[in-house]
């Protein structure tokens, strides 16, 4: 199992072998890439420090699987913001090496649903997806990082 959040006791579980994979099997390796994992699993609490996880959870409930997927890709993507906001205070201070931004932007595009699926399947079935698409979540870590600015994440428009 890969890294999640688990918001009932506000704690980031990461599994390491799950760095091996992402070295070996999709070509993601990299102490950034590393971090921006952990960083965007960190995100998951800022949501729900900020009410939007529970608001969220409580639309899933009602909503269609293929909605409430899309509401799952919409808090994924903003933690993958969040994950390029705290890049962007890495570098800010300094602590950025040379490649670590292309480390965590491959990071992000290794895990996109569309590739993932591509891998696995052979097929790609977008109603499906629930954190993004490869493309989807490198521009919204980019956002984060280009900007600095947490303010700049909304995923959700006005949707909550």
């Amino acid at each position: 199992m890969g890294p999640f959040y688990c918001p009932a006791d506000s704690t980031v579980y990461i599994d390491l072998s799950f760095y091996d994979e992402m070295r070996n099997k999709l070509g993601a390796g990299g102490d950034f890439a590393q971090g921006y994992v952990i960083a965007h699993e960190v995100g998951h609490h800022v949501q729900k420090l900020l009410g939007i996880e529970s608001k969220v959870r409580q639309l899933q409930q009602n909503a269609s699987q293929a909605e409430a997927n899309r509401l799952s890709v919409k808090m994924e993507l903003q933690a993958d913001c969040f994950a390029g906001v705290w890049g962007y205070n890495m570098q800010k201070q300094d602590y950025m090496e040379t490649g670590d931004l292309q480390e965590a932007l491959n990071a992000a595009e290794a895990i996109g649903d569309d590739r993932l699926q591509q891998q696995s399947q052979g097929r790609v079935v977008p109603d499906s997806f629930t954190h993004g698409t490869s493309q989807q979540r490198y521009t919204w870590f980019k956002r984060g990082f280009d900007s600095g600015d947490p303010a700049q994440c909304n995923t959700f428009g006005n949707a909550l």
